[in-house]
């Protein structure tokens, strides 16, 4: 069985970037990023520990809520993230009660997968670059070690029934023809000016001159300017279905060209340019080609209920403490 590396369980090792200290906070403004957000055995939780796996959920519910929905919408992520990393922590201590050996050589293989999925040209540049962000090669090669152990405590609670026959993934189909629609979407480009930053106006209309004269600078002067999600990116938020834009962002862009920007929009929070990446139309599929996709969800359905049942299991004897509200 192939065992797959998490993406934001490595990137939990590293700094987070300044956008952390300002944007993340804002549902909370009580909320440090070492503050502690639940508890399970005695064993905390922060705030550090969920950011790497919310981030890009957060960045996206930016563009679709503001004020009070937007701060349900992040509490509502974060919570999620929370119970996903106490699960994740019951699973390894339920290994470590009845442990299986794993070869060390398969834990050293994962982790020269992981530093070649990050780009990484040698196992030396990944340490050096772990140790700039303040980890060290021991704790990434002991994060790898309990990803493998995750993912196998799982796979041993679910063996998959292979029995899934033609007329079951013809039926789901039938049934849920509409989930099987690829909604229109596009990749959104974001500059946020705080509405108390000073001179507002005047940075505004520098920007959307320089937009005009070159839209290709976009991210450059989000970088520079930007007090938003994804700042450091130069803006980018992801890919984003157009019908949970915000309003006001969806009025502003009645059409979706990519490469054009959008703006001034002016807001209660301050002054937004967009930025239309890339445009996704609606995307339809027939049955033939999705027969493999709906097999696998029928799969996947079956291993969550599993899972669910083994998490409930591991719940019933540990001792969980929440420190924010539902």
């Amino acid at each position: 069985m192939k065992i797959g590396w998490h993406i934001p369980a490595f990137l939990a090792m590293l700094a987070l970037p300044a956008v952390a200290a300002d944007y993340e906070l804002r549902p909370d403004s009580k909320l440090q990023i070492n503050s502690v957000l639940a508890s399970v055995n005695g064993e905390p939780v922060s705030l550090e520990d969920i950011l790497p796996a919310t981030r890009q959920q957060e960045y996206q519910a930016y563009a679709a809520y503001s004020g009070d929905r937007l701060y349900e919408a992040i509490r509502s992520i974060r919570r999620k993230a929370v119970d996903d990393l106490i699960n994740r922590k019951l699973v390894i201590a339920d290994y470590r009660q009845q442990p299986f050996a794993i070869p060390n050589q398969q834990i050293e293989e994962e982790l020269d997968n992981v530093a070649e999925r990050m780009g990484y040209r040698s196992r030396s540049e990944f340490i050096r670059q772990a140790r700039q962000s303040g980890s060290s090669i021991e704790r990434l090669r002991r994060q790898v070690e309990e990803n493998m152990i995750y993912q196998l405590m799982l796979y041993r609670r679910y063996q998959i029934e292979q029995n899934i026959t033609p007329r079951e993934v013809y039926e789901y189909y039938q049934q849920h023809r509409g989930d099987f629609v690829r909604p229109e979407s596009l990749e959104l480009g974001m500059i946020l000016l705080p509405a108390d930053s000073p001179e507002l106006e005047a940075t505004a209309t520098k920007i959307g001159g320089e937009l005009k004269a070159d839209s290709g600078r976009f991210a450059e002067l989000a970088r520079l300017y930007s007090a938003g999600p994804g700042a450091e990116n130069g803006g980018t938020l992801g890919r984003i279905e157009r019908r949970r834009l915000r309003p006001e962002f969806a009025a502003a862009m009645p059409d979706l060209s990519p490469g054009r920007v959008y703006g001034p929009v002016r807001t209660a929070e301050g002054i937004f340019f967009l930025k239309v990446i890339a445009h996704f139309p609606e995307e339809q599929s027939d049955f033939r080609k999705l027969a493999p996709e709906i097999r696998a969800r029928l799969e996947e359905n079956r291993r969550e209920k599993s899972r669910e049942r083994y998490f409930e299991e591991l719940r019933k004897d540990a001792v969980l403490r929440y420190f924010f509200g539902k």
